[in-house]
């Protein structure tokens, strides 16, 4: 059996991420089966999960958060995950009764930590305040700053509050002022327009480089020129090349020799990756890895429909540059034309109106758990659902193993 998951970040106040929220099915036609017993799905799911991911892999061995139903934890199930690795998290509509209040003792006393999901106060839920380790705030119902203020006067100071569903950078600065100490959405997502970008050497050094890699037809020799001409960047291609997860079974000397080993395809994937990770390196790492991840996913999808192969290089390149509004804090209308794009990267990028766009499309799907869309992108495109879930486990290893190359490689 196929276990579908997503990982929504988690993170603090240093945009650090501490945590994975884990968004499972047990397969895409459950967004509308509503005949499956959420009990035993859930039971279904945990066990599975183990043996078919791994979660410790999963989440880059960060904790988890991960919803249980009130069946599941007072017959044990949360059992399945040792208490160093998972947040149980008490859903908005459990009822607060004594066969689980005391199962939530007994697991709390063995070393487990609880949150409230999607909490909104009522004196009824006192019993789980006083066992909540986290209380998550819903920042789309609690939508002002009074009530969202208010909040951490209710809970007591121990318990940590997660903001959830924070979509704008003020959102999060507000948050950060009323004491929230966890952040969960896409606020770092959602980039500062500012009128011009200073330029600095290094960004335009950076951008010279990444459209000379991007144009129709790549200079190879003026490639190398321009990576000679910068002493950091012979560092990180030669550290890069060396790694060991990325396969040259010779170490390699000199850069004329890296560049003929990698050959355009793989310099052009090198280029892109080292100058996103240096150009948001302002931001949250987690924007990284959303990029390699929607790079990687979007690539190994292509790969796999036989009209889309010959375009997996290109398709890297969407996931790749599909955030670099946020990363530049420029709108992408501006970024795209700077690079120079083809005209079918930019409609992708822009509008999402061809395959690729509607392929980037189903990639921020799955990344939101939006299962019913993704399935709907499977069907139209004749892929196996299997497939699709076996490929974002194998890019979610691939997206931490790389995240560390290339952070290793910079420094």
């Amino acid at each position: 059996m196929n276990v579908y998951v997503a990982r929504q970040p988690i993170l603090n106040q240093s945009k650090e991420t501490v945590a994975y929220e884990l968004l499972f099915r047990d397969g895409l036609q459950n967004s509308m089966n509503y005949k499956i017993n959420g009990y035993a799905a859930t039971q279904k799911i945990l066990s599975n999960s183990m043996v078919a991911f791994g979660i410790g892999k999963l989440a880059s061995n960060k904790k988890v958060f991960v919803n249980f139903t009130e069946q599941n934890i007072t017959n044990g199930d949360v059992e399945l995950l040792p208490p160093e690795m998972v947040v149980i998290e008490i859903l908005e509509n459990t009822e607060p009764t004594a066969p689980l209040l005391a199962k939530c003792k007994e697991l709390k006393d063995n070393g487990y930590t609880f949150a409230l999901d999607d909490f909104v106060f009522e004196p009824k839920y006192q019993p789980f305040i006083d066992l909540a380790d986290i209380v998550k705030i819903d920042f789309l119902i609690t939508n002002t700053a009074e009530e969202r203020e208010k909040i951490r006067y209710i809970i007591p100071q121990h318990i940590k509050l997660l903001a959830e569903k924070v979509e704008t950078q003020q959102e999060y600065t507000q948050a950060l002022s009323f004491g929230y100490e966890l952040f969960q959405g896409y606020f770092f997502c959602k980039p500062v327009i500012i009128s011009e970008k200073t330029a600095r050497v290094d960004i335009t050094a950076q951008f010279m480089l990444m459209r000379e890699m991007n144009s129709a037809h790549v200079d190879i020799n003026r490639i190398e020129d321009i990576i000679k001409n910068d002493l950091s960047l012979i560092h990180k291609l030669l550290k890069y090349i060396n790694s060991p997860y990325i396969g040259i079974p010779n170490e390699v000397r000199n850069l004329r020799q890296a560049i003929a080993l990698l050959g355009i395809n793989g310099v052009r994937n090198w280029v892109n990756l080292v100058c996103i990770r240096d150009l948001s390196s302002e931001k949250p790492n987690e924007l990284f890895v959303i990029l390699l991840i929607r790079a990687k996913f979007c690539e190994l999808a292509a790969e796999n429909i036989p009209a889309k192969n010959s375009e997996k290089d290109t398709a890297f390149l969407i996931g790749m540059l599909s955030l670099s509004d946020v990363v530049l804090d420029q709108p992408i209308e501006k970024v795209i034309d700077e690079l120079g794009l083809a005209p079918e990267i930019k409609a992708a990028l822009l509008f999402r109106q061809n395959d690729l766009g509607q392929l980037l499309n189903m990639v921020t799907d799955y990344e939101h758990g939006d299962w019913e869309k993704v399935k709907n992108w499977c069907h139209e495109n004749n892929f196996s659902e299997e497939l699709l879930a076996s490929l974002y486990n194998e890019v979610i290893h691939w997206a931490t193993k790389m995240n560390e190359d290339i952070n290793g490689s910079i420094q």
